[in-house]
Parts: structure tokens; C-alpha cells; sequence
């Protein structure tokens, strides 16, 4: 009876894992281009500031730092802040002329910004999908040595990995379980 038990136990731990796996895809008929990070930043370098006000799409809030904007590619752009504090902001800029409503509405739901038009921010008449992220890089010195470096993204995960991980652990150590059991009434 215990033995069927751990069967079908294990069993329905190796179907969810892969049920998981599978259900955590993210499915889009566009796929997301891929964005360097402000530790590293890639392109050409197209605006920089060394002091100033900036903003942020989708946030009301105005900030003070150094800015610095990198064409990667016709439709991608990478945006680097670095506040005076030592904190930092990335945006990732996609232009997405050519993407249905529908496409904006699943990207809107997965964290990006709608901007409908990049004019006002000193790009292209055009839309934009924004996502900002969270860094840190070294505050200004009172002598303005050491400002803009970057010491580090903040790291979001990857759920369809952790879940990956937790349910194939659960899994294997049921297994161990179950054939230690089976081990140890073989040798009785």
C-alpha cells in the first residue's frame, strides 16, 4: 500500500512539474527583444547628461542625476539614470509601430508602459512599450569624481525556473524516499 502511495505520489509531482513548466511560458506572437543592462551598457551613446532633472515614464516623480540614452538598435533604446543617492533607474525603450492592440494589452499586463507617442521624451513619433528596472550605481562626490558608475542590477528572478527547480526537487527526493524503501525490504 505505502509503495503505491509514494507511485502515485511521484508520479503526480513529475506531471505537475512538467504541467508547470509548461503553463508559465510566456506566449507572445512578438517576441521581447533582448535589453543589455546599465552595468554594461551596449549601442551607440545618443544623449547624455551629466546633471540635471529627469523624469521616468509612467512615474510622476521628477529625479536628479546623470542620464545617459543608447540607440541599440531601430526599435530598441536603453535609457540609464543614475540619481545622485548611488540609486539607479533603467528603462528599456521598444518602439513598437507595427504591434496590435492586443499585443500592447498582454504586454501592458506583464508590467510594460504604454507610451503612444516617444516625441516628447526627444524620440521618434512613434509608440513605446517601457519597462523600468531598479539598479545602483556610485552617488556623485561633492567634487563630481565617481558619479555614473554602476555597481549592480537588481535581480527579478524567473518564476518558470524556480518553480522548475522547487517541483523537480520535491520530486527527486521522493524518489530517493521511494527506492531506500525498496532497498531496505529487499535486504530484510
Amino acid at each position: 500500500m505505502k509503495n503505491k502511495f509514494f507511485s502515485f505520489f511521484s508520479n503526480s509531482i513529475i506531471l505537475f512539474t512538467i504541467v508547470a513548466f509548461f503553463l508559465v511560458q510566456n506566449i507572445y506572437a512578438t517576441s521581447v527583444p533582448t535589453f543589455p543592462s546599465c552595468i554594461s551598457p551596449q549601442g551607440e551613446k545618443i544623449v547624455y547628461y551629466s546633471n540635471g532633472v529627469h523624469g521616468v515614464p509612467g512615474d510622476t516623480t521628477t529625479y536628479s542625476g546623470s542620464d545617459a540614452v543608447y540607440r541599440l538598435s531601430d526599435t530598441t533604446l536603453l535609457q540609464c539614470l543614475c540619481l545622485d543617492d548611488g540609486q539607479g533607474i533603467q528603462t528599456n525603450w521598444w518602439k513598437i509601430s507595427s504591434m496590435t492592440q492586443d499585443e500592447i494589452d498582454a504586454f501592458t499586463a506583464k508590467g510594460w508602459k504604454y507610451v503612444p507617442n516617444g516625441v516628447p521624451w526627444g524620440l521618434s513619433d512613434s509608440p513605446y512599450l517601457v519597462k523600468n528596472l531598479n539598479y545602483s550605481c556610485l552617488a556623485k562626490t561633492s567634487n563630481g569624481v565617481g558619479g555614473g558608475s554602476v555597481l549592480g542590477l537588481a535581480s527579478t528572478g524567473n518564476i518558470k525556473t524556480i518553480i522548475f527547480y522547487i517541483t523537480s526537487g520535491i520530486a527527486l527526493i521522493l524518489v530517493g524516499i521511494y527506492l531506500k524503501k525498496n532497498y531496505d525490504n529487499r535486504n530484510i
